[in-house]
């Protein structure tokens, strides 16, 4: 007889059992549903520059790539948003599209924003959520600032 693998390791590891299934990532359709509503909150929190909700949802060592191509850890994301805070007149999201790969999902997506001094640009990022120490966390963020006659254009 087969036992099962969270089973052996209570067993012989002594890892509780909620322990060890809370380590495991949920199915797909119920982790695309989770990263969806984080995807949501994740825009309330650039829109406000919320600090707070980074830091929380934010791997420690997670990696974002800004608009302008530089590479920034959290700590220094979080830094930008209290010191550089964006004023946004509006920020929305749209085609969005998520993708789950077992512990990992990708969320892709276009933001199109106006600040408050009047500019205006859509942003297509792609954000990775995996799934550690039981909850989804951002692992990495990537924002491409799209060209005026690109802002529509064909994903391939």
């Amino acid at each position: 007889m087969r036992l099962p693998v969270v089973l052996m390791a209570t067993l012989f590891l002594g890892t509780p059992m909620a322990d060890a299934q809370q380590s495991q990532a949920p199915p797909p359709h119920e982790a695309i549903a989770a990263v969806r509503a984080l995807n949501e909150e994740y825009i309330d929190a650039a829109r406000a520059n919320d600090a707070t909700w980074f830091h929380q949802y934010m791997a420690e060592d997670a990696v974002v790539i800004l608009g302008t191509g530089r590479r920034v850890r959290k700590l220094e994301f979080l830094a930008l948003l209290t010191s550089e805070p964006k004023s946004y007149r509006s920020l929305t999201v749209r085609d969005i599209t998520l993708r789950a790969f077992g512990p990992t999902v990708q969320v892709d997506a276009d933001a199109p924003w106006e600040l408050a001094n009047g500019s205006k640009g859509i942003s297509r990022y792609i954000d990775t959520y995996a799934w550690l120490e039981g909850r989804w966390q951002v692992i990495s963020a990537q924002v491409t600032l799209l060209p005026e006659s690109g802002a529509r254009a064909q994903r391939y």
